[in-house]
Parts: C-alpha cells; sequence; structure tokens
C-alpha cells in the first residue's frame, strides 16, 4: 500500500500586519498579477507638501538658518506623513497594509543607525571632516529622516529592496546637484556649508515622493 506524502509547508516571517500573501498563494485570484507584489498608486496624496513648508520656514522665517530646529520639525513631520499620507498609497500584493505603530518606533531607530554610514558617504563626497562634523552630522540626520516613510514601507514590506531604492537617489540626487552653490564668489550667508545640501535634499525629496509613483 504505497505511502502518502506528505505536503511541504513553507513558513515565512514577516514584520507586516497583513500577511494575505505569506498563508493564502493559492488564493491567486486575490492577487493582481498587473503589478509587481510591493508597489505605490498613483495618486495625490503622496505629495509631501509639508516639506515645502519646512523649506520655507528654514529660508524665510528660521533665524541665522537653524538646522537644529528644522530637524526637530521635520521628525514628527514625517511620521505624520507616513501615517495619513504615505502609508495609504503602499500595496503589497493585494493589500493597503495597517499602520503598525511599533514598527514606526522601531524605524525610528534604524534610521539614526542610518546616520552613520550616512556620514561617512557625505565626507568621502568632500565634507570637512574635523571643522564641520557637526553641520555633516546634521546633514546626515535630515536626508536619513527624509528618507524615513521609505525607511519604514521597508520594513513593513518585508525588506523588498527594489521600489523604496528611487526615494533615497531622489534625495541623494537633490543634495549633490545643490553644491554647485557652495564655491561659488557670491558670498552669502545661505552657501555656508551644508545649508545649500539641505535645501537640495529637502527639494529632492519633494520631487522623489511627489513623482516616483508615476515612474
Amino acid at each position: 500500500m504505497p505511502v502518502k506524502k506528505r505536503a511541504n509547508v513553507k513558513k515565512s516571517v514577516t514584520f507586516s500586519d497583513d500577511t494575505t500573501l505569506s498563508h493564502h498563494n493559492t488564493k491567486k485570484k486575490n492577487i493582481d498579477h498587473d503589478h509587481p507584489p510591493v508597489f505605490v498608486r498613483k495618486t495625490i496624496r503622496t505629495v509631501p507638501w509639508h516639506i515645502i513648508g519646512l523649506l520655507y520656514y528654514y529660508i524665510y522665517l528660521s533665524d541665522d538658518y537653524d538646522t537644529m530646529r528644522l530637524l526637530y520639525l521635520l521628525i514628527p513631520s514625517q511620521v505624520l506623513y507616513l501615517v495619513f499620507q504615505f502609508n495609504s498609497a503602499t500595496i503589497y500584493g493585494n493589500k493597503i497594509l495597517k499602520i503598525n505603530y511599533t514598527l514606526i518606533l522601531i524605524s525610528l531607530s534604524a534610521t539614526i543607525l542610518l546616520t552613520v554610514p550616512t556620514l561617512l558617504m557625505i565626507i568621502v563626497f568632500g565634507a570637512p571632516l574635523v571643522e564641520k562634523l557637526r553641520e555633516s552630522w546634521l546633514l546626515a540626520l535630515h536626508a536619513c529622516y527624509l528618507a524615513y516613510p521609505a525607511v519604514y514601507s521597508l520594513f513593513n514590506c518585508d525588506f523588498k529592496v527594489g521600489i523604496w531604492k528611487i526615494y533615497f537617489i531622489f534625495i541623494v540626487l537633490g543634495g549633490w546637484i545643490s553644491c554647485v552653490v557652495i564655491p561659488l564668489d557670491w558670498d552669502r550667508e545661505w552657501q555656508a556649508w551644508p545649508i545649500p545640501v539641505i535645501v537640495g535634499s529637502y527639494l529632492g525629496a519633494f520631487v522623489g515622493y511627489s513623482i516616483s509613483a508615476f515612474t
């Protein structure tokens, strides 16, 4: 009498609250095959208008381009943007993922850790090593927290990296392009390190979050 073989059951670990794809893979009718497993919907809800408001404050209202105060405003603004705008446009398979409040705290901590390699990259690209180290670290903090919604989504979507890289690229590209004004002989206060790079990073983030879903 033949012995029946047991079906192999694959186990998986996920940070996501929604596990539809992890143990309902046989229900193919629930999966939208016209899209990759993770994508961001094409919607104006992802436009980060708060970044423009923060830039206006930084350029026109803050005292002597107060980079630290701007950071204090950026972090809660990015969390609110994630909770009320960005996450609702993020699709995993065919589901909108729920906000994981524990993961919000974890990803906030992970973002701080990301400032270490970011600072090293900034120094490699020519930032002052000693005399402007504090300013360079503040720039790293701004760049990383501009990427915070993508960092959270990377955790929440089981580390599917591909789709989220473009947000980091836009932030880096914006900061890199803005460097061209620093050596110009205009003798303006806003040319001091790292003010132009911070402004460029914010503009890069604004463009990235606004159009990446449409690319």
